[in-house]
């Protein structure tokens, strides 16, 4: 370790929680609301990029006759 880095004690002492990324101490693998709120985000971003991609293959399959032409003025 470099003089300059900071030690375990001292990037704790710098953060709110606790919490450092990229710690190697199994015993503190804990998540803060950043991580969970990831964990909820990412399958609702994956699903609406899924439809994204394939809304041209569903949109032939929408009935849209009962609808009938926009308004013009």
């Amino acid at each position: 370790m470099k003089s300059w880095e900071a030690t375990e004690e001292e990037m704790k002492a710098a953060t709110l929680g606790g919490v450092i990324l990229g710690s190697s101490n199994s015993s503190e693998n804990r998540s803060d609301a950043f991580d969970i709120g990831l964990y909820i985000a990412f399958p609702i971003m994956v699903i609406g990029c899924l439809i994204f991609a394939f809304f041209p293959l569903i949109v032939s399959n929408i009935d849209v006759t009962s609808v009938g032409p926009p308004p013009t003025s």
